[in-house]
C-alpha cells in the first residue's frame, strides 16, 4: 500500500532530520530513488599524456562493466572545482589542474543509470600517478585499475559510448 502524501512527507522530514550530511554523499536507498526521479550533474575527466593516449578507468556495477572516462556525481553544494580535485584525488589518486570551462556537455536521457547531464573537462595531471594504480594493459580489470588507452578500448563502459570519438586521435 502507497503512503499518503502526509505520512510520506513525515517519513521525508524525519528522515531529512537524520541523515547524514549530503555532501557526503545520500544513502543507498535515496540515491537510488533520487537517480530515478532527479537529473543527476556530473564531472568528468578527459586525461591525456603526451602520447595523446586517455586515461580510463575500470568499472562494473549493475549498469555495466569497461573502462571509463573517470568522473563523479557532483554532490549538494558542492563547486565543479571541488568535484574535479576529489575525481583526481579518489579515482586517479592525483591531483589535476582542469580547464576552466567544461570541453563539452553532454545529457544521456537513456543511460541505464537514470538521467544525466555530464560536464566533460580537459585536466592535466598536476602529480603522478602511482604506479601500482597503471594498470599494464587491458586485460587488468580490477575495479578502479586506471589505464592509458591509445584507441577506443573494446570494453568501453555502456554509459560512455558518447565519448567514443575522444580516443581517435
Amino acid at each position: 500500500m502507497r503512503p499518503t502524501k502526509t505520512e510520506l512527507a513525515a517519513y521525508l522530514d524525519d528522515l531529512d532530520s537524520g541523515a547524514a550530511d549530503p555532501r557526503e554523499g545520500l544513502p543507498d536507498p535515496v540515491f537510488q530513488f533520487v537517480l530515478k526521479t532527479t537529473p543527476m550533474i556530473n564531472v568528468d575527466l578527459l586525461v591525456r599524456d603526451a602520447l595523446g593516449r586517455v586515461l580510463v578507468a575500470w568499472r562494473s556495477d549493475e549498469f555495466g562493466e569497461g573502462w571509463h572516462i573517470p568522473g563523479g556525481i557532483i554532490r549538494w553544494r558542492e563547486s565543479f572545482a571541488a568535484r574535479l580535485a576529489a575525481v583526481g584525488r579518489l579515482e586517479l589518486h592525483a591531483e589535476v589542474a582542469p580547464d576552466p570551462d567544461p570541453c563539452r556537455v553532454s545529457q544521456l536521457l537513456e543511460s541505464g543509470r537514470g538521467h544525466f547531464i555530464s560536464l566533460l573537462y580537459c585536466c592535466e595531471l598536476r602529480t603522478p600517478i602511482p604506479t601500482d594504480a597503471l594498470a599494464a594493459d587491458a586485460s587488468d580489470t580490477r575495479p578502479g585499475q586506471l589505464l592509458w588507452s591509445s584507441g577506443v578500448p573494446a570494453a568501453l563502459y555502456p554509459a560512455h559510448e558518447i565519448y567514443r570519438d575522444l580516443f581517435v586521435a
